[in-house]
């Protein structure tokens, strides 16, 4: 790639160099290796997710408790638990269904969910928070003053009635996507999140079939290049990290919703990088060794 394909060449080296030190923290990380695990000033300083989704903790929570053999049960969690973001409530409602998860019944049977929306409502009056502040979600957009958790249960109940079996009967991702997204309250950032989820239940890897990119990939793409597309820039850009020797994990490249996730934890580091805001290390919550992610069954 070269500056006449529209690519930065410096922000590019940058980029690069990122993506490999952020991947091998996570390498120093898995080996027991002490901190601190890098030397980037930024990377030393600033909250990043991995460079691969998966090893996230948003992610590996959906491999190790919510899978599940019924496909809509399955579908159903991933849309709620993308709306809530927060395992922590999954945890509540796990007691509240005396030790499983919310599956597809649970929003669909006549006042099942609004049993579901009282507990919650409970559980939130008692000072929890139900949804993560990682990004906005606005279940019921264009109505002000309703209740976010009784709009996130009937968002779920509306698709688990009205639009899954549209997904189920579509045959590629895009059109599976388009499902999600048509489902008022899925935004385009949601539904490509609810998609990937669903995809870590399949036999095959569907991350390559197809990418919408989100907000903070949108602004990472242009600093590489405001030309194309941010959906052609990731493209690119799996395409240099295809069979690359360090960042991989079991082999397994990089693809185009991992690459989509480097360049938005590349926006941030650019932020950072052109106007610090963090000045002491970054403290992980859990600083030792780091357990064997769990992978999808395509990543064995």
């Amino acid at each position: 790639m070269t500056a006449e394909d529209g690519y930065d060449e410096e922000m590019l080296k940058v980029y690069q160099n990122m993506v490999i030190e952020r991947h091998l923290i996570w390498q120093r990380r898995q080996a027991g290796e002490p901190g601190p695990w890098t030397t980037d000033s930024v990377l030393s300083n600033l909250k990043m997710t991995n460079m691969f989704r998966v090893l996230d903790p948003g992610s590996q929570f959906v491999l190790t408790d919510l899978l599940c053999e019924d496909p809509l049960d399955y579908l159903v969690r991933c849309v709620f638990y993308r709306i809530t973001n927060l395992p922590k409530t999954w945890y509540a409602m796990k007691n509240m269904y005396a030790g499983r998860y919310p599956v597809a019944s649970d929003f669909t049977r006549p006042g099942m969910a609004d049993n579901l929306a009282v507990n919650l409502s409970k559980y939130r009056d008692a000072g929890n928070k139900i949804f993560s502040g990682a990004y906005i979600i606005v279940p019921n957009p264009g109505v002000v003053g309703s209740d976010k958790a009784v709009d996130a249960i009937a968002l779920t109940k509306f698709f688990a009635e009205e639009k899954a079996p549209a997904f189920f009967a579509a045959q590629t991702q895009e059109e599976r996507y388009h499902v999600l997204r048509s489902t008022k309250g899925l935004g385009r950032f949601l539904s490509m999140q609810i998609l990937t989820d669903w995809g870590y239940a399949q036999e095959e890897d569907r991350e390559n079939d197809f990418i919408v990119a989100g907000p903070g990939a949108v602004r990472g793409a242009a600093h590489l290049n405001s030309r194309l597309s941010s959906e052609d820039v990731i493209y690119d850009m799996a395409v240099e990290w295809h069979d690359h020797p360090i960042v991989n994990v079991n082999g397994h490249s990089l693809g185009l919703m991992n690459t989509q996730n480097t360049l938005c934890e590349f926006s941030k580091y650019v932020r950072e990088r052109v106007t610090p805001r963090k000045t002491s290390p970054y403290k992980p919550a859990h600083p030792g060794r780091q357990p064997k992610p769990v992978l999808p069954a395509w990543m064995k």
